[in-house]
């Protein structure tokens, strides 16, 4: 799976900034909605993000809790601008 073109996707890459940001600010992960709102997308173009996030290994998620993301082992390598 080639996870650079993946993960250079701008939505990806806005997810995945808000999730650290939001862990970095308040010391926990947002909501599915709270990201959805956040990066203006709906929540199955949400998973989907969410998804390619956790095939790298960006993230981790939790069935079935709330605030259930938390920060992988791996900075996803996002394509400087």
């Amino acid at each position: 799976m080639a996870y650079r073109n993946i993960l250079s996707d701008p939505v990806t890459r806005a997810v995945y900034e808000y999730i650290r940001d939001r862990i970095e600010q308040d010391s926990c992960p947002p909501t599915l909605r709270e990201i959805a709102r956040a990066c203006y997308i709906g929540r199955s173009t949400l998973m989907r993000h969410l998804d390619r996030l956790e095939a790298y290994g960006a993230i981790y998620r939790e069935a079935n809790i709330a605030r259930g993301i938390r920060l992988g082992d791996k900075e996803p390598p996002f394509d400087e601008d």
